[in-house]
């Protein structure tokens, strides 16, 4: 009847109306900054990713995708331990200064005589970055390992441990000359960092996240965050390591969803992520991890479409059914089913 059809409209009027009445929630933004280690720091002035080639018995420098110039042919090929050797100490009397990377082989070579040695990649070394002093004649032990030598010929550091001397690039083998050098290896723990999360308001979520480092450079970005309220909300978190070199490495998570109690069936109030990946320039700056400085942002924002959505799409079907059902004549039915139709398909 026209009495039913007009109780219906105006009924729903409120319903159809509401997207224009709907709260807009602003941003949360909550942010932290903590001077870290969380453990005790590492020593500051430690280079990692040395290693043994076991091709040509040299030294090399491993941080990089181009493993440099080997005397046995192609390039170098790690083997055995991964060796943190110190930078921009002074010479002693158990410590020898002037070792150098060349940047055409990547070996270490002493660079202590106008004669460059011998190059792998042609003519002499080429000295770059840091000024290495490397210990010699002291104990070895566990994580120290000696029978490393200079060779008189091409100037490179060499491990003397084997019957076989390698390939030198002055020709034939390498030829032991001066200090016992002992290098140490392996005495980096994995770094890890952490922190708590939270906003306040309206986006009431928490949790934790922590970043763990290996040193050759795989990293895992994992944490966790709870919505303790009502609206489901969308968040993004950033996250960076700032070292005292001024080298930055960031971490995030974007766009994810964690429901409130707005939403009814399916709901996921919990977000867990853990993600990671391999970094060389995080092996390259590893020693520098323990005086880093963790920062991080998190950005949290009600997701207001689907929020709509969701808040029409629910209180609209439990009214209009209810109008289905106690209407008893056909053009109130029609007219209930078109605005169900219509805003499903909002």
């Amino acid at each position: 009847s026209k009495s039913n059809r007009r109780e219906f409209l105006i009924k729903s009027a409120p319903l159809m109306a509401a997207p224009l009445l709907f709260p807009a929630f602003s941003s949360v933004i909550a942010a932290g900054s903590i001077d870290l280690p969380f453990q005790p720091a590492a020593p500051p002035d430690i280079q990692c990713e040395w290693r043994f080639c076991g091709k040509c018995k040299s030294l090399f420098y491993n941080g990089y995708p181009n493993k440099g110039k080997c005397s046995a042919g192609g390039g170098h090929n790690a083997e055995g331990f991964v060796f943190q050797l110190p930078f921009n100490t002074p010479e002693t009397g158990k410590a020898q200064s002037n070792w150098r990377y060349c940047d055409k082989c990547f070996v270490m070579f002493y660079n202590g005589y106008p004669d460059k040695g011998r190059c792998a990649a042609g003519g002499g070394h080429n000295a770059q970055g840091l000024m290495f002093s490397l210990p010699h004649d002291i104990p070895a032990n566990g994580n120290n390992q000696e029978l490393w030598r200079y060779c008189g010929k091409c100037h490179g550091m060499f491990f003397d441990g084997y019957p076989n001397k390698g390939n030198c690039p002055a020709g034939a083998a390498h030829a032991a000359t001066g200090y016992m050098f002992v290098l140490q290896h392996d005495v980096l723990p994995d770094y890890h960092a952490g922190a708590r999360l939270n906003t306040d308001g309206w986006a009431p979520i928490a949790g934790n996240m922590d970043i763990n480092v290996k040193q050759n450079g795989d990293w895992a970005f994992t944490g966790h965050l709870h919505n303790s309220g009502a609206v489901n909300i969308r968040f993004s978190l950033a996250a960076s390591l700032v070292a005292p070199n001024g080298q930055a490495f960031g971490f995030a998570v974007t766009g994810k969803r964690i429901d409130g109690t707005e939403t009814v069936f399916g709901r996921n109030r919990n977000h867990d992520w853990s993600i990671g990946a391999n970094n060389p320039a995080l092996a390259r700056n590893f020693a520098q991890l323990g005086r880093a400085t963790l920062n991080w942002r998190l950005v949290a924002s009600a997701t207001i479409a689907e929020t709509i959505q969701k808040y029409l799409e629910n209180l609209g079907k439990e009214a209009l059914q209810k109008m289905i059902n106690s209407a008893n004549i056909a053009p109130g039915v029609n007219i209930a089913k078109f605005y169900l139709n219509v805003i499903s398909a909002i």
